[in-house]
């Protein structure tokens, strides 16, 4: 499990020089200077300053978001529904981004008068994107617009079954474009716009709360601060939650303000899901978003079901339009009632206000969702065993039966992690004929590339689609499209008759990449001494945020220290498991008797191993590489504490590494 020739360290040096300018030019610290330059900014001083300081412009502008004749037609078209009162159908995609991104359409949408519904595919039965039951229902209500939101670029045949039934999609989306465009009204998508964007950097909801400014501009209206700011906020939820590049200044942009929207926000409902799921902390930071009210936005999409009672993504949406206006608090009373009827709460959740109730019901399908997660897992070591050769498979493949779709994304990410290399989780279902999948990647590797790849190869020799599925309809059966996603986390379904030919296509793709894309190391910034590991660190480190894809928080290197009062813990689902460690960590030369709080996710298993290595030696001394963080400790029945403590990522003998 320990291949150290995987898992190596790798130092970032720069030119002293090249720190020194940067010092000088922007009065950063040395730490800062070094860790701009390990991200690759700094050496262009114009580059430098829209990334430390993006104007305010880059939220607000529209222009070259999308193709000029599909943004015209879109937003004429929106326009033109709004002023007529037409009702207007949002189609999201079931997760954070999807379901931000709705929230933003619906939210300007009744901001500027007009009528619109919203609806999320059932995600353990109809997978993602635009979705024929969602446009029968629209059908059957008159509906004859549709707007699909962080979904819809590949989804051809259920776009021609719009056609079919006569409604008008407009596709709000920034995943790739495939070889054929669906052929809708308007397709509002950055890569409509060729060669190089900014805008090609947005997250779903970012697309969509520009796409709604481009409305709101051409009917000549205004967002006040607040309102803004709100709408920000759901932006910024959908560009963390979906990993988008904070190496964008527009992005940076978006979430600097976002952050302080979240933090200060009034609307009823977004105060409401960052209260529960933050626990108590006050001034969340875009890192923290993503540990806590992320999850929570994620788990309806994952494992709702309205047919079993489960509240689905429409809940987090009726969560957030809360606050919005009357209508809106008026219908979140009936939803209060309804769920009362689904969920037992707690009796001080039910004297709360809509907004907490509402915000503790999403909750609680996020505990749900971590008791499944559990369950898969012993499934998955299982398949480990005698399905998957680590020694020699580039990509990591598991297939089970019966998971639930809506959370194999999860599992498929800690394979990931696990092994260090691409994995996916195919599951199977009884009577069903499509197997679903999910694919994590690492750094280097694009599987969505590589599956784009297959996929094209499959269709030149059978002349068929590789990825779809079936869905019932008012027509009758309709195969629609299932594959999307981005370089490191896709999505699909295949044919049970196909698997085997395509996870040998998908390995033979696998093994014409370099060995070089499948090495994985850790990229350290700087070595600390250990007087050098303070939360004066942490505060100086906090001027360079946001951090989030591409811009990671930094590792540093802290060299021959002592661990001690080791406490093991782990998800209360997984009974015996205790993979991850809480522990002391001091100075092994005795020049500091000053220790500090640390904390080792997945870190337990090879400690013990390094330990009995070295025969159990209580002065053994480690190498540690970690995070340095302000970490926001809460204890049921006591106000939050917050703490100064490492957050180690991996670990070794002292003296034993040699950094490359």
């Amino acid at each position: 499990m320990f291949d150290e020739s995987r898992e190596r360290w790798h130092l970032f040096r720069p030119e002293r020089n090249d720190v020194d300018q940067i010092k000088a030019d922007f009065g950063l610290s040395d730490v800062n200077a070094k860790t701009l330059l390990a991200r690759g900014i700094g050496k262009d001083k114009n580059e430098l300053r829209d990334f430390l300081n993006p104007p305010f412009e880059f939220i607000t502008c529209t222009e070259g978001l999308a193709d000029e004749h599909e943004m015209t037609r879109a937003v004429d078209r929106i326009v033109k529904s709004i002023e007529s009162k037409e009702n207007i159908v949002v189609n999201g995609d079931p997760d954070a981004d999807g379901i931000t991104a709705a929230t933003i359409v619906v939210a300007v949408v009744r901001h500027l008068g007009g009528q619109v519904e919203y609806d999320f595919p059932t995600r353990s039965r109809e997978g993602h994107g635009l979705q024929p039951r969602i446009l029968d229902e629209a059908k059957s209500k008159g509906v004859s617009l549709v707007i699909t939101t962080d979904c819809g670029s590949k989804d051809i045949p259920a776009a021609d079954y719009a056609r079919q039934l006569g409604i008008d999609v407009i596709i709000c989306d920034h995943h790739v474009l495939g070889k054929v465009r669906p052929t809708v009204l308007a397709l509002v998508n950055p890569y409509t716009v060729k060669g190089p964007s900014p805008y090609k950097y947005l997250s779903g909801a970012g697309v969509a709360l520009k796409m709604m400014i481009a409305v709101v501009n051409k009917m000549d209206k205004q967002l006040t601060g607040e309102y803004l700011d709100y709408l920000v906020a759901l932006a910024t939820l959908g560009t963390i939650s979906d990993r988008m590049s904070f190496m964008s200044p527009m992005n940076r942009a978006l979430v600097n303000e976002g952050m302080r929207g979240i933090n200060d926000t009034r609307m009823e409902g977004l105060k409401a899901l960052k209260d529960i799921s933050s626990k108590g902390i006050e001034d969340l930071m875009a890192r923290d978003v993503s540990r806590t009210i992320v999850p929570r936005l994620n788990a309806p999409g994952r494992i709702g079901n309205r047919e079993e009672g489960i509240p689905d993504s429409r809940i987090v949406v009726d969560l957030l339009l809360l606050g919005i206006g009357k209508q809106n608090a008026k219908r979140a009373s009936s939803i209060v009632e309804k769920f009362a009827d689904v969920f037992e709460m707690d009796q001080s959740i039910k004297r709360s206000s809509h907004g907490v109730q509402e915000a503790a019901m999403v909750d609680d399908v996020n505990e749900q969702r971590k008791y499944i997660t559990s369950r898969i897992e012993d499934e998955i070591e299982e398949y480990l065993e005698s399905g998957v050769d680590v020694s020699k498979d580039r990509v990591v493949i598991v297939r089970g039966k019966d998971w639930n779709p809506g959370v194999i994304g999860i599992d498929t990410d800690r394979l990931r992690e696990r092994f260090l290399r691409p994995a996916m989780v195919l599951t199977e279902y009884s009577g069903e004929q499509f197997l679903r999948g999910s694919v994590r990647s690492i750094p280097k590797i694009n599987m969505y590339n590589a599956l784009d790849k297959v996929g094209d190869l499959f269709y030149e020799i059978h002349g068929r689609i590789l990825y779809q599925t079936e869905v019932q309809t008012e027509l009758g059966p309709q195969r629609v499209n299932a594959f999307g996603g981005h370089a490191q986390a896709c999505g699909f379904s295949v044919h049970r008759d196909d698997v085997a030919e395509f996870t040998q296509m998908l390995r033979d793709e696998m093994d014409r990449l370099p060995e070089a894309d499948f090495e994985f190391s850790y990229e350290i910034v700087d070595t600390l001494r250990f007087d050098q590991v303070t939360p004066e660190l942490v505060d100086d480190l906090h001027k360079l945020t946001p951090y989030g894809q591409y811009f990671d928080y930094p590792l540093f290197y802290v060299k021959n220290v002592h661990i001690s009062q080791i406490r093991a813990f782990g998800n209360r689902y997984q009974r015996n498991r205790t993979p991850h460690m809480d522990f002391f960590v001091g100075d092994a030369t005795h020049q500091n008797k000053h220790r500090i709080n640390a904390v080792g996710f997945g870190l337990l298993d090879k400690y013990n191993l390094l330990k009995q290595q070295h025969d159990h030696d209580p002065m053994l001394a480690f190498d540690v590489i970690s995070n340095v963080e302000l970490h926001r400790r809460v204890r049921r029945g006591r106000k939050p504490m917050t703490e100064f403590r490492l957050n180690v990522v991996d670990i070794r003998i002292a003296g034993q590494q040699n950094l490359d």
